[in-house]
């Protein structure tokens, strides 16, 4: 069941909502507005070759023949 990120135009508020129908009005849980953008999330975004260096930043990952990419 996919679960989307929004966020309204109107107060800022960022959100999920798990989407059963497709055709559901999306509304703000904050004001109510309906005036909201849907957002990329990271997880759609990762492409899986991501590591953290020691500092704590996500990097891609540097070595080909490590086994994680």
């Amino acid at each position: 069941m996919p679960v989307y990120e929004y966020e309204c135009s109107d107060c800022g508020e960022e959100f999920e909502v798990l989407v059963l129908d497709p055709d559901e009005t999306i509304k703000c849980a904050t004001c109510d507005s309906e005036n909201i953008g849907k957002q990329f999330s990271t997880f759609g975004l990762s492409n899986g070759n991501l590591e953290t260096s020691e500092s704590g930043d996500s990097e891609v990952c540097p070595q080909s023949t490590c086994g994680c990419c």
